[in-house]
C-alpha cells in the first residue's frame, strides 16, 4: 500500500491494528478529530477576528485536498449521510491553486458578515482556517439607506417615486457557505491516530502494529493540544506551540483547543475550565515544560 499520511476509514486496519469501530469510538469520545477530501472553486481564507469582532476575510482560492474537522463536526459526519461544514483548516497548503482577491470575483459585492476584507500578498504555507465556501446573496434597501442618510434636500428632490426606486433596488452582499461533506469524503490523519492510541510507526510503510495500550493515553488537556501541534511540526519551540493554541482560541476554530476549555490567552498566561466549569490559571512556563515532556515521547 501507498506510504499516505491520510487514509479512508475502511482503511484504518490495513495500516494500524486497530478496526474501524475502535476508530469512530475514539472519535465519539472526543479523543480524535477526523479529515475530509474535498474539490473546492471558491473557498476563503480566514483571518483572525479582533477582540470584540467579527471574523474578516481574506483572499478566495480554489483546493483540491484535505481538510481538518473539529471534534464536533466529525461526530456529526460520522452520524450524518452529509454534514455541512462552515470552516475548516487546510492541511495541504501545497494544494491550494487560485489564489485571488475577492474583488477579481464579486467586485461590487458588500462585506456581509465579515468585518473586514483584506488581501495577502501570498498564499499561506502552513495550515490555516479557511470558510467552506464564499458566495452572494441579494440585499435589499442599500439605495434607501444612502438616501436617508442624505438628508431632506435630497429626499425633497427625489420625492416619492424616488424612494420607492431606491426601496426596490437590490445589492449584493458577501455569504460564507457550507460545505456539505458526504461519508465518503472522510479520512483519517495517520499521524493523529498514531498519537490518539499511542501507537508506534515501523518499517518505511508508516504501518502502526503495535497494540494500543489504552491505558497510556494522555488525560491533560493540555498536553492533548499540544502534541496535537507537534505532531504536524515536532521541532516547533514552546512560544510556537503557544501562538497555535492562541491563535486555535481566537479564530475559535477548535481544532486544537476541541472541548473549548480555554477561557483566555494572553502572553503569559491561559485561563480555562476545569472540572465542574471551575476557572483555573496555566503559566507560560507550565506550558513551556509540558511542551518539553511531551517531545520526549514523539
Amino acid at each position: 500500500m501507498q506510504n499516505r499520511r491520510f487514509y479512508r476509514l475502511d482503511e484504518i486496519h490495513d495500516v494500524t491494528p486497530i478496526t474501524k469501530g475502535d476508530l469512530l469510538a475514539a472519535v465519539e469520545e472526543g479523543q480524535l478529530s477526523l479529515c475530509a477530501w474535498v474539490d473546492e472553486k471558491s473557498m476563503g481564507a480566514m483571518l483572525a477576528a479582533k477582540e470584540g469582532h467579527r471574523a474578516a476575510l481574506a483572499n478566495l482560492f480554489a483546493y483540491k485536498g484535505v481538510i481538518g474537522l473539529t471534534q464536533d463536526q466529525s461526530i456529526a459526519c460520522i452520524h450524518s449521510k452529509t454534514a455541512p461544514i462552515r470552516h475548516a483548516q487546510i492541511l495541504e497548503p501545497d494544494h491550494v491553486s487560485h489564489w485571488r482577491e475577492v474583488k477579481n470575483d464579486f467586485p461590487d459585492a458588500e462585506n456581509g458578515p465579515f468585518a473586514r476584507v483584506s488581501s495577502l500578498p501570498q498564499r499561506p504555507t502552513a495550515p490555516f482556517m479557511a470558510y467552506g465556501a464564499i458566495g452572494t446573496k441579494a440585499t435589499y434597501g442599500q439605495e434607501a439607506r444612502l438616501l436617508a442618510q442624505a438628508g431632506p434636500e435630497e429626499w425633497n428632490r427625489q420625492g416619492f417615486s424616488g424612494l420607492w426606486d431606491a426601496l426596490a433596488k437590490t445589492g449584493r452582499a458577501l455569504e460564507a457557505k457550507p460545505l456539505a461533506i458526504d461519508t465518503d469524503q472522510l479520512r483519517f490523519d495517520l499521524q493523529a491516530v498514531n498519537a490518539a492510541f499511542d501507537l508506534r510507526p515501523e518499517g518505511e510503510t508508516g504501518r502502526s502494529i503495535s497494540v494500543p495500550d489504552m491505558s497510556k493515553i494522555e488525560t491533560n488537556p493540555f498536553k492533548i493540544m499540544i502534541r496535537k501541534v507537534l505532531v504536524g511540526d515536532r521541532d516547533a519551540d514552546a512560544l510556537k506551540v503557544w501562538y497555535a493554541v492562541r491563535r486555535d482560541h481566537e479564530n475559535n476554530a477548535h481544532q486544537i483547543d476541541e472541548d473549548g476549555i480555554i477561557s483566555e490567552i494572553n502572553r503569559d498566561d491561559i485561563k480555562w475550565f476545569g472540572r465542574g466549569d471551575k476557572m483555573r490559571r496555566l503559566s507560560y512556563k507550565t506550558f513551556c515544560n509540558y511542551v518539553s515532556a511531551v517531545r520526549k515521547t514523539l
